[in-house]
């Protein structure tokens, strides 16, 4: 006799993790337009219309009676599926079939255009994701992004991946890269953190293996992507998290722990292939500041005049010498209209790149006052004025400013500032001005200026420098000052400004010298 087992007592093999049935992503919008373009005319396109390489020139004319490859009638594949369809199908013709097929392409090429330009554009936001500079365009980085993407999918036996990166506030979500899913997919709107489980959980942990991801566990986890399983690791620079990386396979599958150290690998490779681009343009972007920055320094060597013999026996020369590529002061003489001798000495306060600007415009003021009848402290007064006028803030300068005729000797200084001034010979030196006599210009609108006569003999010189030529702990206290410019006019042959840049080489400082002088030739 043959015993029969009740149904209710058979055992029945459920479905597979792996036969479980995906929900299939949103097809690709042009070739849902193509398909429909099909259903629609009865005509198909069947060379490179998905990839938007089709040309006019592969779609039929309308003056030609055949059909080529490029165009088949659409007809023969719906009755196959269904004989009594052949009357739902549409009556157009060729011509009007191959009008809007050139109009689709048109509009084909647009499209694959703005998602090429959303993909760059993407990458470009997730590399400003990593704490620091912002980042400057490049296309390359796309490429590099969708290959780390796909290796990291290959990895782990997945078919798509996703680079989600958090926003500025941590609050939301945005898809920066992608691969295995339509390029639309990164015109989707940010999605909120909050209540993205899959993700909250990789910040807590290094990654999080999912297996299913149907019926209640998809709303449990919140994936993104309809997908039968996941695996989510977190992307972080430094310790701080900055977004998650998303990896699905087509069928579901149970991931091991190895699958979870192979994402952790590419979730390391892909936040360091940001931060090396992040850090890439930051230094092309020095090099731009570098390159902009010597050429004002150029500009700045430009203005200064060579050292000459402005009247006769009358020689003049000037020293600017900086720690930084440019400089904050400057130094000038001229041959005034009434036959005087005028040499100046200026630095700015501030001794940052704003301090080179400040200068400049010191220097167009000194310039512009220069050409009329002035008197010492005028030019102090209306450099002054200028810079007032011009002021969005600080704008603290120093400056000496004399006048003196060749030809009797005589000659009157005013200073502003701090700035030293004396006369040396080979037998000793007497102070002209020091820099507690006076205020800098635009430290105040009624400025407090010194100004006083002297007298400059034949083989005497006119010395003046910054503060930081005579600084108490780097510079040269005013005896050795003076003992360096004396043994230089006793040499005769030594010049008086390389003398004291001599005194000063074995003490380094960060702090901008400069100096000028007028020698009167026995």
């Amino acid at each position: 006799m043959t015993k029969t087992i009740p149904a209710y007592l058979r055992i029945h093999n459920g479905p597979s993790l792996e036969t479980i049935p995906t929900t299939p992503l949103p097809v690709d919008p042009v070739s849902r337009f193509w398909q429909t373009y099909s259903s629609t005319t009865g005509w198909r396109v069947d060379q490179g219309h998905s990839r938007g390489e089709m040309s006019t020139a592969t779609l039929p004319s309308t003056h030609d009676s055949a059909v080529d490859a490029a165009a088949l009638p659409a007809i023969s594949e719906f009755l196959q599926d269904d004989p009594d369809s052949v009357w739902d199908i549409p009556a157009v013709s060729r011509g009007a079939a191959q009008k809007l097929a050139a109009a689709a392409l048109e509009l084909t090429r647009l499209y694959r255009d703005s998602l090429q330009e959303i993909r760059r554009q993407e990458a470009e936001l997730a590399a400003s994701a990593i704490p620091g500079e912002t980042a400057e365009p490049s296309g390359q980085l796309v490429d590099r992004l969708q290959k780390l993407l796909s290796r990291a999918a290959a990895a782990t036996g997945c078919h798509a991946a996703a680079l989600y990166l958090l926003d500025e506030q941590t609050t939301s979500l945005k898809l920066r890269a992608c691969f295995g899913m339509p390029a639309s997919r990164l015109t989707a709107a940010p999605r909120p953190l909050r209540g993205s489980r899959g993700d909250l959980e990789c910040l807590v942990r290094d990654s999080v293996l999912i297996d299913d991801l149907s019926g209640v566990q998809a709303s449990f986890w919140n994936s993104p992507e309809p997908f039968p399983s996941a695996i989510v690791v977190r992307l972080e620079e430094e310790d701080l998290p900055i977004g998650t990386l998303w990896l699905w396979p087509k069928m579901a599958r149970q991931f091991t722990p190895r699958d979870g150290a192979a994402a952790q690998l590419a979730a390391t490779g892909i936040t360091a292939e940001l931060s090396r681009a992040k850090l890439a343009r930051h230094r092309e972007r020095l090099t731009h500041t570098s390159r902009a920055v010597q050429a004002a320094a150029q500009w700045q060597l430009r203005q200064l005049p060579p050292a000459m013999e402005i009247a006769p026996g009358i020689v003049v020369d000037g020293w600017t010498e900086s720690p930084r590529p440019w400089a904050c002061s400057w130094h000038a003489w001229d041959v005034l209209p009434d036959g005087m001798v005028s040499l100046a000495l200026a630095e700015a306060d501030s001794d940052q790149l704003d301090g080179a600007l400040i200068a400049a415009t010191a220097r167009a003021a000194f310039s512009a006052h220069s050409h009329y009848r002035h008197s010492v402290t005028d030019m102090l007064l209306r450099v002054s004025d200028s810079l007032w006028q011009t002021n969005t803030g600080d704008q603290i300068v120093s400056l000496l400013y004399a006048q003196f005729n060749p030809d009797t000797g005589e000659g009157r200084i005013a200073s502003a500032g701090k700035i030293h001034a004396i006369i040396a010979s080979d037998r000793g030196f007497r102070p002209v001005c020091s820099d507690t006599q006076s205020d800098p210009l635009g430290s105040s609108i009624d400025g407090r200026y010194a100004d006083a006569e002297f007298r400059l003999q034949a083989g005497e010189v006119l010395v003046a420098v910054n503060a930081a030529v005579l600084d108490q702990e780097t510079g040269l206290s005013q005896a050795d000052w003076a003992d360096c410019i004396r043994n230089a006019i006793s040499s005769h042959d030594l010049p008086v400004l390389p003398a004291i840049r001599r005194g000063l080489a074995g003490k380094p400082t960060t702090k901008e010298r400069s100096g000028v002088m007028l020698m009167r030739r026995k």
